[in-house]
């Protein structure tokens, strides 16, 4: 017979856990951290105190094995970070050999080389989601059925850490990457892998569980030659786009005048506006701060409330071009001449909002998050003086973005959904459907109803925008280890990475 208390806190804990896992609930992998240590501790008091007059022996036999298996994880096992985006642990024995990293780079400032011509097919993408910052890009202009007519991988490289993704201008393609401790800028050849040039600074981020290296995507400026590249730690350069040399770099997260660094480093890609380029601030101080992309000197600073993961948008609302943004608490417009807030809607949260703010309609957009965060359809208006207002007309607990953006198609929003695909109404903020395992993956919208999903295993999903179901319709093998980098579509040239490799596919054209 089981006796009553291991069987009613096995039930209790099981129930948990079953509830956690079933939901896919934002914080599943803490059940497996916290659950069943808290189970078997429970178990092994109730084993030592149960029978009088051994309670003392056992006591003292429960203790010992505690320490011991603590002492066995502190000396035989090693950390590695997050084995996905849930946070569930990856852990290695100590004597086990990690795995080598690429070779250093050539020094930084060495002779550029000379791009291959631009390939046929190729579409610069000068930015995070697209030369808009939207993620919506143009109708697609190459077979949807990869099977039929498979993509030709083109080239395939070693990289450093990092979780940035490329921008592509004519025939080069940017990133960001950790190679020891220097935090690199680096342009490859588009047509063959190869490195042109690569700019490097002592910096070095490392996060346990989010893992090393930069974060942000490159944002080129082809009128200017140039391209602007934000650090993990706030470092923005400046970068002749031909040879990689330094035309100014500044410091981000100083010039804002935040006390408090983002915890899981700076991620968000720099915007153009006109004559400036402007970036999202630290945990507090200046939401926004914009310098001029001539000679790096500070133009305006903006918002008191910080800045987040996300990226800031231009978008036109009600009427007007402004520059959207999510704060640590909050998200505003702004003038983009002078940084001045046009409207704000407090969006309290202690946890990382990362998802871009989609518009939906000329005076509306859609925020998301996750960590129990509402998404919020927000309806921006302006009155016969111009004055801007902003409310939330439909709010919903779906979908949980907790690394990536929604696509929206009309009245339907589709987004991974912790770790989930999924579609939401938003004109009642329910989710429609939820199903396709892609991990914490990546996406991008694809003309009127294509979307190109990177699962976080490494594969690429082809998906069609169908508010009834998922309907994946091609899909590719790519990388094969944890990817949460953003996919770049440059016309027919799809290039995708990780924190271990990068590969370039030219999709077939139709």
């Amino acid at each position: 017979m089981i006796p009553k208390f291991p069987l009613f806190l096995t039930l209790l804990v099981g129930g948990v856990f079953a509830w956690l896992w079933s939901t896919d609930h934002t914080f599943r992998a803490a059940s497996v951290m916290l659950l069943i240590p808290l189970w078997l501790l429970l178990l092994g008091l109730w084993w030592a105190l149960h029978l009088r007059g051994v309670r003392l022996k056992r006591l003292g036999l429960f203790i010992v094995g505690v320490i011991a298996v603590v002492a066995a994880f502190r000396f035989f096992v090693r950390y590695e970070g997050s084995a996905d985006g849930s946070a569930m642990p990856s852990l290695a024995l100590r004597w086990q050999t990690q795995e080598s990293r690429p070779a250093p780079f050539i020094p930084s400032g060495a002779a550029a080389a000379t791009p291959s011509p631009t390939p046929p097919g190729v579409a610069n993408m000068p930015r995070f989601l697209g030369a808009k910052g939207d993620g919506v890009l143009p109708e697609p202009d190459w077979q949807t059925d990869w099977k039929a007519h498979p993509p030709r991988e083109v080239w395939r490289i070693q990289v450093g850490d990092g979780w940035s993704g490329f921008a592509v201008a004519g025939g080069r393609a940017i990133t960001q990457e950790q190679r020891d401790a220097q935090e690199f800028v680096s342009c490859y050849d588009l047509a063959t892998g190869k490195l042109l040039w690569a700019h490097a600074d002592t910096a070095r981020f490392d996060e346990a569980m989010g893992g090393i290296g930069p974060r942000a995507t490159p944002t080129v400026d082809l009128a200017q030659n140039v391209v602007f590249t934000l650090g993990a730690k706030g470092l923005l350069n400046c970068l002749d786009l031909t040879s990689g040399k330094v035309r100014w770099s500044k410091e981000v997260l100083k010039d804002s005048g935040t006390t408090k660094s983002p915890q899981w480093g700076k991620s968000s890609a720099p915007l153009i506006v006109a004559d400036n380029v402007v970036c999202s601030g630290g945990d507090d101080g200046a939401s926004l701060i914009a310098y001029r992309s001539s000679d790096g000197q500070i133009a305006w600073k903006a918002g008191e409330d910080g800045g987040s993961y996300s990226s800031p948008v231009l978008m036109t609302l009600a009427g007007r071009e402004q520059i959207v943004t999510l704060n640590t608490n909050s998200v505003t417009g702004h003038d983009p001449a002078s940084g001045a807030v046009l409207w704000r809607f407090d969006w309290q949260g202690a946890f990382p909002k990362v998802g871009q703010p989609v518009q939906v309609t000329p005076e509306r957009i859609f925020i998301t998050s996750s960590y129990g965060l509402k998404s919020h359809l927000l309806e921006i208006k302006a009155d016969a003086g111009g004055k801007m207002t902003v409310a939330s007309i439909v709010s919903g607990s779906a979908p949980r973005t907790k690394f990536s953006s929604a696509s929206v198609f009309g009245t339907h929003a589709y987004a991974v959904d912790e770790g989930t695909f999924c579609c939401v109404d938003l004109t009642t903020g329910e989710r429609v459907w939820r199903e396709g395992r892609y991990g914490f993956g990546q996406q991008i919208r694809v003309g009127d109803q294509w979307m190109i999903v990177q699962a976080e295993k490494g594969f690429v999903a082809l998906v069609k925008a169908n508010p009834e179901r998922l309907e994946e319709v091609s899909r590719l093998e790519a990388l094969n280890t944890k990817t949460w980098n953003p996919p770049t579509l440059a016309g027919r040239w799809l290039l995708l990475r990780n924190d271990r490799e990068a590969v370039c596919f030219e999709l077939p054209a139709k």
